[in-house]
């Protein structure tokens, strides 16, 4: 049985939520549930990223197969207060609905709206596991782009009954990364590879680390990705984690290997030419 999934992504702000969307739909491993849109902070980044997420998907040829929804507009106010939207309530649908497995939500941006699906209904969480990439290494932590946009929803997972698997950014998804040589890997393969390698390439061609790939790579090729069960810390506003305060534990995926990793991902977008 396959994994059924929800993919949260800011994908307007990078280049690696695209090259992410487009690995999890063409592995073909995966029953994703939908695509729900997340802030980065920015005005409208999330119609921007609600927006990005039909376009990638329309390059794929998948446009009509799913739904797509959009998320909170900016960061909850407090760790009491969700905001409301329709990415939260179709999390929460799909959790309920879900009664006979967990379903994954894979956060690859601002963690807002499952924080706000669970301050909403707070009974999806013994029904949902959270796959977050954010943060610095571990297992000292820090601020870096994701945890940075909403620390508080971040609080809120953390402290949450919720299954909890952290994907540090730093020194462990920022090792899968992409370069000039992977030209003809990706740019022969449709109007998607044509994308990809032009987002690449808006960066003059310096190697880039396509940190959200690590996320799907944790259900497409587990093999290759290190987890370690530790004890679940206190996440502290600064980003960092307070491990002299810990409950319960959660799963950290502690190294990637990255070249094997890349290889899963060109074979799923060679499937654009079959």
């Amino acid at each position: 049985m396959l994994n059924k999934i929800i993919i949260d992504t800011d994908a307007d702000n990078e280049i690696d939520d695209q090259y992410a969307i487009t690995y999890a739909v063409l592995s073909k491993k995966l029953d994703i549930l939908g695509f729900t849109a997340a802030h980065y902070g920015k005005d409208r980044s999330m119609e921007k990223s609600y927006h990005e997420i039909n376009h990638v998907l329309h390059l794929i040829n998948q446009d009509t197969r799913y739904p797509v929804y959009k998320g909170a507009q900016g960061a909850i106010p407090d760790k009491f207060t969700p905001v409301d939207s329709p990415a939260a309530r179709f999390m929460i649908q799909e959790a309920l609905n879900c009664a006979d497995q967990y379903i994954y939500i894979v956060s690859i941006g601002a963690i807002t709206n499952l924080a706000s699906a669970c301050l909403i209904e707070p009974g999806i969480q013994k029904r949902v596991k959270a796959i977050w990439l954010a943060g610095r290494s571990w297992p000292q932590g820090g601020m870096f782009f994701n945890n940075r946009n909403d620390i508080l929803a971040a609080q809120v997972v953390f402290e949450s009954a919720m299954d909890l698997t952290l994907i540090p950014a730093k020194a462990t998804a920022d090792k899968i990364r992409i370069t000039l040589s992977d030209r003809k890997q990706i740019k022969d393969h449709g109007e998607i590879g044509r994308y990809l390698w032009k987002l690449y390439m808006r960066r003059w061609g310096i190697p880039k680390s396509v940190y959200d790939v690590a996320a799907i790579a944790f259900f497409t090729v587990p093999e290759h990705c290190t987890v370690q069960t530790v004890p679940r810390p206190a996440l502290v506003m600064d980003g960092t984690y307070d491990h002299s305060n810990a409950k319960g534990n959660m799963n950290v995926v502690t190294d990637v290997k990255p070249d094997h990793i890349r290889q899963d991902f060109f074979k799923a977008l060679s499937r654009m030419n079959n």
